[in-house]
């Protein structure tokens, strides 16, 4: 049976290879836009699905190039878009309110429904986040051990109270809210210049409309991610876990105090500075891919 128990109509036809598809579901505060991709027909199907949480202040987007090789190769593959993200809703006043107190666990706990309603369990996942994405595996994974087989952090933000009031301090106050002379445009193309997004211009382009529609939803993600004692949660993570990140990431220099605060997890340097998932997601597929092997090999000893 298909984990995404919505998703049972789009399999039916028999496809040469898996094509990423896009939906809606509702949650109690609004829709989040996810994206999808069910293996072939004439693929052998594995068990365990694949979740990709996004970065802020990119969207499920980012993912698209793991998901089609993860796909072709037996798994579903989802990727949600956060709330104030991407083409997920704008949380309201209200909700704004209880991310104040709740913070990472409000997103968690909207993501929950989503992943039930689509019997994304079946019985568990493998989950890759990307920064922000990262926080939120983490917690999901600490929180509801149960239902995580492994977790796959890409640029992991964990580090010391100090050191979150740091990066807050750096990151958090918006800088490309809108103005009417449009001047909001090219802060966010220039922004990006220097965080790495590379030379490609497709792929700057795709993420200036990212950050420029999730000007709101980045500030309240960063926030919660601030306030969360990242350390502890890590701590109470029983999965296996990997972690990635490249050199010229803003959180690389966390990598070395993040490796160790785990014995046995392993750790590699990948490319593409705030943006390996797309610059250099060969590299990425090669060492989770090995990762997701092996661990699933242990499952079943």
């Amino acid at each position: 049976m298909l984990p995404f128990s919505v998703h049972k109509s789009h399999a039916r036809s028999k496809m040469s290879s898996p094509t990423i598809k896009k939906a809606y579901i509702d949650t109690t505060s609004g829709q989040i836009h996810y994206r999808f991709a069910v293996p072939s027909q004439d693929v052998l199907k594995k068990s365990t699905p694949l979740l990709f949480l996004h970065k802020s202040a990119s969207s499920s987007a980012s993912y698209t190039s793991l998901m089609t090789i993860y796909s072709s190769r037996g798994y579903a593959c989802f990727a949600p878009d956060m709330p104030g993200f991407g083409n997920s809703f704008d949380p309201s006043p209200s909700d704004i309110t209880e991310i104040s107190t709740q913070g990472t666990k409000w997103f968690v706990e909207i993501f929950m429904q989503v992943f039930h309603s689509l019997n994304l369990f079946a019985p568990k996942v493998h989950i890759i986040g990307h920064h922000s994405g990262a926080v939120l595996a983490m917690e999901i994974a600490a929180t509801y051990p149960d239902l995580v087989s492994s977790i796959c952090l890409v640029g992991p933000a964990v580090m010391t109270a100090t050191e979150r009031a740091v990066m807050k301090g750096k990151y958090f106050a918006p800088f490309n809210e809108p103005v009417k002379d449009g001047s909001h445009l090219l802060k966010t193309w220039e922004y990006l210049g220097n965080m790495g997004v590379g030379d490609e211009l497709g792929l700057w382009q795709r993420e200036v409309l990212d950050h420029v529609r999730a000007w709101k939803g980045r500030n309240l993600i960063y926030g919660a991610v601030w306030e969360l004692d990242a350390e502890m949660v890590y701590a109470g993570v029983r999965c296996p876990v990997m972690l990635m990140c490249a050199r010229d990431d803003v959180l690389w220099t966390y990598f070395q105090y993040v490796k160790g605060l785990k014995s046995g997890v392993k750790a590699v340097e990948i490319g593409g500075a705030n943006f390996g998932l797309d610059r250099d997601f060969q590299g990425i597929e090669k060492s989770w891919t090995e990762f997701l092997e092996e661990t699933e090999k242990k499952g079943q000893e």
